[in-house]
């Protein structure tokens, strides 16, 4: 069930029920508007495709600081990227937490959606059972990943396809990196992918049970992976609401920079954590550059991206150009 967390109070309460059958129905106009549809002057409302993890944080706290200006401010935790998609194309979210396949596969239906600023770096880590020393052993044995669609999961082919194109895996479905991450550890599946920053707190007392195979944010670190994105439409007409959040997020950028311990404090009121779990791992993150010092898209890697889709096969040649999703009118 989708989390609403509305006004900055981080309770959760419920969609309304058929928030899907709402979203296929807006084409016709027969939908009724949502609180944040019509999101009036002083209103964001950003979506996240899935619960919120470390790398979020940012992004949520930065509608904090919007909230002090006097913004109302909501975040929505969906149930999958597709329903968010449907949610930023209606306008029930003014931004969302999406990875570039979700943007470039929503564009080629038709949809025009721009990336606007990168907000975690690529930290994707290939994770295996202690018996796997390389990607062939993986050959048959049961692999999990998010969602068919996901960029994680894209990143996961894309790698075997290179590294062990023999080896045919047994795919699973398991939603969510923390989860995929655990299931590991307990012996449930053989490898993975997941975010670095749930392996930190996943691995650490269970060194033996698993381990890092490849390192994505080193083997693939030209990539984009989770940016927040907008609507072309909110970009021409609403130019002050996007500049007012990516203020705020650079704001949360540099005092992250400046002192994660700190920060962790902050962040574990909207991730409901303990915030002695999270030092460490926003020290690690910021040691490893996994999160930007400044907003802003670098289109280099947005070619970068869009050209290792292309090549996966997934997204078409041709069809889409590096204008087509992305907006750098902001870099820092």
């Amino acid at each position: 069930m989708d989390k609403k967390h509305s006004k900055w109070a981080w309770g959760t309460a419920a969609l309304a029920t058929g928030l899907a059958l709402a979203l296929t129905g807006c084409a016709s106009g027969d939908a009724p508007a949502s609180d944040g549809a019509d999101a009036a002057p002083g209103s964001v409302v950003l979506g996240y495709p899935g619960g919120l993890g470390p790398g979020d944080a940012p992004s949520a706290l930065a509608l904090e600081s919007l909230k002090e200006k006097g913004w109302e401010v909501e975040f929505i935790e969906f149930d999958s990227p597709d329903v968010q998609t449907q949610a930023l194309l209606r306008g029930d979210v003014n931004f969302a937490a999406m990875g570039p396949s979700t943007v470039m596969s929503a564009n080629l239906a038709g949809a025009d959606l721009k990336m606007v600023t990168n907000d975690v770096r690529n930290d994707l880590q290939i994770v295996v059972s202690p018996e796997i020393t390389e990607c062939a052993d993986l050959d048959g044995k049961p692999v999990a990943y998010h969602s068919e669609g996901s960029t994680s999961t894209a990143h996961l082919k894309r790698w075997l396809a290179d590294t062990c194109p023999d080896a045919s895996p047994e795919f699973m479905v398991i939603s969510g990196s923390a989860n995929r991450a655990t299931a590991l550890i307990e012996g449930q599946i053989a490898g993975t992918v997941v975010r670095l920053e749930d392996w930190i707190p996943a691995i650490k007392g269970n060194e033996t049970k698993a381990k890092v195979l490849t390192s994505l944010s080193e083997d693939q670190s030209n990539l984009l992976a989770h940016t927040i994105t907008t609507t072309t439409d909110t970009i021409e007409n609403k130019p002050e609401l996007v500049e007012a959040y990516l203020e705020a997020l650079q704001a949360e950028f540099t005092a992250l920079q400046e002192d994660p311990a700190a920060y962790a404090d902050r962040a574990a009121e909207v991730l409901g954590m303990d915030a002695a779990e999270l030092v460490d791992v926003y020290e690690q993150l910021v040691e490893l550059g996994i999160f930007p010092t400044a907003v802003g898209i670098d289109m280099d890697e947005v070619a970068a991206t869009l050209k290792f889709y292309q090549e996966s096969g997934s997204i078409p040649e041709g069809e889409l150009a590096v204008s087509d999703i992305a907006d750098d009118r902001y870099n820092s």
